[in-house]
This record gives structure tokens, sequence and C-alpha cells, in this order.
């Protein structure tokens, strides 16, 4: 059974439950918070010519990546889910469950922070 157009990924259930959401710890779930307010996709390079360049020019300091990779690609997948649901496909399901979450995570993400019915704060 495919869900969101994807096939299972090595025998996985596509099915999100609340035990797989209580698997995200107080870290993980700051991370997820960080990505509900901030678009991945749509981040400038802060070590890019255009990224010193804002900086220096304005006086800013561009977001950088989180130092744990696996944090990073929870914020990279959950900003993902939330401003661009409809675009994730299964590479980026795979990066995220390579990283070390669950596809009952991703799955679980996807339907949270890319849900319809989902305000927008702010």
């Amino acid at each position: 059974m495919a869900y969101l157009g994807f096939s299972p990924l090595d025998g996985e259930s596509r099915t999100a439950t609340a035990s797989d959401a209580g698997q995200f710890s107080p870290t993980e779930l700051r991370g997820i918070g960080l990505a509900e307010r901030s678009d991945a996709t749509r981040e400038i390079a802060p070590h890019s010519r255009l990224g010193r360049f804002a900086e220096w020019a304005f006086g800013i300091r561009l977001a950088r990546p989180l130092a744990d990779p696996r944090l990073e690609s929870l914020r990279h997948f959950a900003s993902l889910a939330r401003h661009h649901a409809g675009a994730v496909d299964e590479a980026d399901v795979r990066h995220f469950v390579d990283a070390g979450y669950s596809q009952g995570q991703a799955f679980g993400l996807l339907a949270y922070l890319g849900g319809a019915g989902r305000q927008t704060h702010g």
C-alpha cells in the first residue's frame, strides 16, 4: 500500500502512531519547532559569497546548520514537511530514515506539520 505516493521502505509500515511521535527527545522537539518557523529551502548559506555579503552589509547573522548532523537532518525534513509537504519525495524520506529516524516518525511529521488544518502563526 502506498502512502503519499511512496512505496514501502525495507518492509516498514506506513502507519505513524503516537509512540512514533513520543520517540522524539526534548532536543529533537526543539529542532522541529525551529523548522516550523523557518523554510530551509529559502535559507542563504552563511558561508557562500552572498551569505557573507548579507552578514557584512546588513549586520545580521544568518541561520547556521545545527552542529549535530542527525538533528540538522530532522530540522531539514521537518521544515520540508511544514512548508512543502506536497513536494516531499521518497528520497527525502530515505535521507531522514538514513539519519536514524523511523519511517513512522517521517510520516508522523508529514501528517502533523503538513496537515491541511494546521494554523499558520504570525
